[in-house]
C-alpha cells in the first residue's frame, strides 16, 4: 500500500522576479513543503514560506500540479501556487544555503530539483 503525502510549492513574485532557493547540494528549489493534517493548501504554503524564508505572501491561483516518488512506496502529490511578495526580508532556514531573485522571463531555463514547474510559461504569472 502506498503512503500518500500532499505537498505545496510557491512561486513568490516580487516585481518581475521570482524567489529561487538553493539547497546545500546546489539544486534549485521553490519554497514549500508538506500540507499537515487539518491545514488547507493555502495555509500550509503560507506557513512553509514563512518558515523557510521569513516572508509574508499573498497566495493566488494554482499554476501546476505535480507528483513524484520520494521512495518506491512514498508518492508525493502536490501543487505549485502563484504568490505575491507582501513584506519581509529573506531569512533562510537550514534547508537552504542561499537564494536569488530570478527574472520571470528566465524561469523556464532554470533547472529545479523536482518537476514543480514542468509546463509553466512566464505569461501564467
Amino acid at each position: 500500500m502506498e503512503a500518500l503525502c500532499d505537498g505545496v510549492k510557491g512561486i513568490v513574485r516580487k516585481n518581475d522576479h521570482i524567489l529561487v532557493l538553493v539547497k546545500p547540494d546546489d539544486t534549485l528549489d521553490l519554497p514549500g513543503g508538506r500540507v499537515e493534517y487539518g491545514e488547507t493548501v493555502k495555509s500550509a504554503l503560507r506557513r512553509e514560506i514563512n518558515e523557510e524564508t521569513g516572508l509574508k505572501v499573498e497566495i493566488h491561483d494554482p499554476v501546476e500540479e505535480w507528483s513524484f516518488y520520494k521512495t518506491p512506496n512514498h508518492l508525493i502529490k502536490g501543487i505549485t501556487m502563484d504568490c505575491a511578495y507582501v513584506e519581509g526580508k529573506v531569512k533562510l532556514c537550514d534547508e537552504h544555503r542561499s537564494y536569488f531573485w530570478a527574472g520571470i522571463d528566465s524561469i523556464n531555463r532554470l533547472i529545479f530539483n523536482r518537476n514543480f514547474l514542468r509546463n509553466l510559461r512566464p505569461y501564467h504569472l
